[in-house]
This record gives C-alpha cells, sequence and structure tokens, in this order.
C-alpha cells in the first residue's frame, strides 16, 4: 500500500476544536465515567440475573425466548460502551494503546450499535407478534411456535451482523511508526471509494433502520392499545348480557403487553436522540471521526450514550414490577435461607 493511496483519521489540531477542551474532558469524566459507568455495570450485573432468571422459568412461553436474547444485546452493547468510556478518559493519550485511540474508539462505536440495532429489531418483532396475537389471536397462536420464534432471533442477530460489514470494508489495516514515542502502532488507512459506501450505509443503518423500527414500535403500540379498548368495550356489553368469549385477552397477557409497551416506550425515549445525532453524522461530515466538530460530536454522544446506557440497564426493573413470574423466581434465586439450606446440605 503506497503512502499515497492511504487515507487515515488523524487527531486533529487544536485550533480546530470548537468547543474548549477543558470542558470536553469535564463533561466526558463527569457522563461517561461516573454515571454511565455506575449504570453499565449495574446494567451488565441485571442482564446476567435476567439471562438467569428466563433461563429458570424455561422457555416454554416464546415471550421468554426473546427477552432472553434481548438481555444478551443489552449486556453486549453495555460491555462495548464500558470499553469506549475507559477510552474516553483524559489521560489515556491518543497513541498509548496498541492501535490511536480514534481508531478503537470508532471500532467499539460499531460493534455497540451492533447490539443496540439487534435489541432494537428484537423489540419490534416482539411487539409485532403480540399486535397480531390481539388482532388475529388463533392464526398466530398456531402459525408462531416456540421454533419459528427462535428462528427469528437468529435470523435477527445474523442479517444485522450486515451493519458491521461496510465500517469495517472501507478500511485496511497497517503498522505506522509513531517518530516521537519511537515505536509503531496498527493504524486504520481508508479506502478510496470509502465516501460513496459509507453514504449508502448511512442511510441505511443510521436512517433507514432505526427510524423503521421505531415506526413499527408506535404502529403496534398504537394498535394494542386500540384493540385491548375495543375489546373491554365489548367484553363490558357482553358481561351485562351474561355472554362470555373465550378470546378475551387474561390478565397474563395483558400484563405481558404492559411489559412490552413499557420497554417499547423506553426504547424510542432513550434511542431517539442517538439516531438523530447519527442523522447529523450523515448530514454534516465534520462530526465524523475524522472531521472538524469532533469535539462537538464528542459531548453529545456523552449524553446520547448515557441514554442508550439507560435503555440497556434498566429492563430489570420493568421485568420486576410487572411480571409476577420474574418476581417470584427472583425471590427464590435470592432468598437468604433457601441459599444457607443448600450450603448447608453440602
Amino acid at each position: 500500500m503506497n503512502d499515497s493511496d492511504k487515507e487515515t483519521s488523524s487527531v486533529l489540531p487544536a485550533k480546530l476544536y470548537f468547543i474548549d477542551p477543558f470542558f470536553r474532558d469535564f463533561v466526558s469524566v463527569c457522563v461517561s465515567l461516573i454515571f454511565s459507568e455506575l449504570i453499565g455495570l449495574f446494567g451488565i450485573v441485571s442482564n446476567i440475573i435476567i439471562m438467569i432468571n428466563f433461563k429458570r422459568q424455561g422457555f416454554q412461553d416464546d415471550v421468554n425466548v426473546t427477552l432472553f436474547s434481548l438481555a444478551i444485546c443489552d449486556a453486549g452493547a453495555l460491555l462495548a460502551h464500558q470499553f469506549s468510556n475507559v477510552l474516553s478518559r483524559p489521560w489515556i493519550g491518543e497513541y498509548d494503546l496498541f492501535m490511536s485511540k480514534m481508531n478503537l474508539f470508532i471500532n467499539i462505536f460499531y460493534i455497540n450499535g451492533y447490539f443496540v440495532r439487534v435489541g432494537g429489531l428484537l423489540t419490534a418483532f416482539m411487539n409485532c407478534k403480540r399486535c397480531a396475537s390481539v388482532v388475529w389471536p388463533l392464526k398466530v397462536k398456531s402459525a408462531l411456535t416456540g421454533e419459528t420464534v427462535v428462528a427469528a432471533n437468529v435470523i435477527i442477530a445474523g442479517v444485522s451482523i450486515l451493519y458491521l460489514v461496510s465500517p469495517f470494508y472501507v478500511v485496511k489495516f497497517d503498522l505506522m511508526f509513531i517518530p516521537s514515542l519511537n515505536r509503531s502502532i496498527l493504524a486504520e488507512y481508508y479506502i478510496s471509494s470509502r465516501h460513496e459506501v459509507m453514504a449508502i450505509y448511512y442511510f441505511i443503518a443510521d436512517q433507514f433502520v432505526p427510524y423503521r423500527t421505531m415506526l413499527v414500535l408506535i404502529l403496534c403500540t398504537i394498535t394494542i392499545m386500540t384493540k385491548l379498548r375495543s375489546k373491554l368495550r365489548w367484553r363490558q356489553s357482553a358481561s351485562s348480557a351474561g355472554e362470555y368469549n373465550s378470546r378475551n385477552i387474561t390478565p397474563e397477557e395483558r400484563k405481558v403487553i404492559k411489559m412490552l409497551v413499557t420497554i417499547s416506550v423506553i426504547f424510542i425515549v432513550c434511542l431517539l436522540p442517538q439516531s438523530t445525532l447519527n442523522v447529523a453524522m450523515g448530514v454534516v461530515p465534520g462530526l465524523k471521526g475524522d472531521g472538524i466538530y469532533i469535539s462537538i460530536f464528542k459531548v453529545c454522544y456523552s449524553f446520547t450514550s448515557l441514554l442508550e446506557t439507560i435503555n440497556c440497564s434498566v429492563n430489570i426493573l420493568v421485568y420486576y414490577n410487572i411480571s409476577t413470574r420474574y418476581r417470584q423466581v427472583s425471590w427464590e434465586m435470592f432468598n437468604p435461607l433457601k441459599c444457607f439450606s443448600i450450603i448447608k446440605a453440602k
């Protein structure tokens, strides 16, 4: 690879930063290294607990299968985000690691985005399935079996890997010698067609997919709530006439619907700012990793990533407050008397 063919994301001179470096570092430390770090650690532990809880419940209920997969995605997103928090520490120099700090941050950014997008698609899938079961209860129950739901989860995770193809296709890896440090690091160099490829990528990955996912969640939520209200009115009129219909929504189904709607609302509220920032990156090239507005991007990303962390960390509170079965299994898991009896038996 000739030097003339290499286009690298080098460090910007200080004069090109549009935000005071001290303020940028202060925000980074407060938001990324304190709030986001603590919430992220809580989220990783809570998602492990969620996975254990649903495994104990069993996967006879297809909702548990998707919620288990969602917990895996949330844990993966949080782990990637924890690494990006480490990189955001001001005292870690640009070339202190085996690769440029900026290059590492960008790669982890895409890995985090993969897990977040898979989580969003899984949430949309759950809501579409529940919406269809409310509208066509008998048809959906026979068509979407447990095996079908597992296959759908695997397909969603597999197809979403395409999100990582373009960002790693447009870069080539090579060693770069740093004279001031007298050592070499692994550097990323962009191919000549990078801008054309990434323009299409940003439109699909950062505009089409996230906003279509949110649109599906909103439409499914509206449809479910509208259908539930109509069924409630029908049941009230049928009860007064002494009639009964087995297709009525049971209390357990209502709790599942309430849980899915709550998860959807949290997802939309917490992910919309990051999606907006991604759109801004596509419209304003200076916000990208090698752009002149990188300081502005870093400050905005500190807050949007905090919201992403909250989205991936709070599901345990939703499950515990809404699901009776989840709460029961949690008490069984953390019952001190039961733990003591197991230890004593050993």
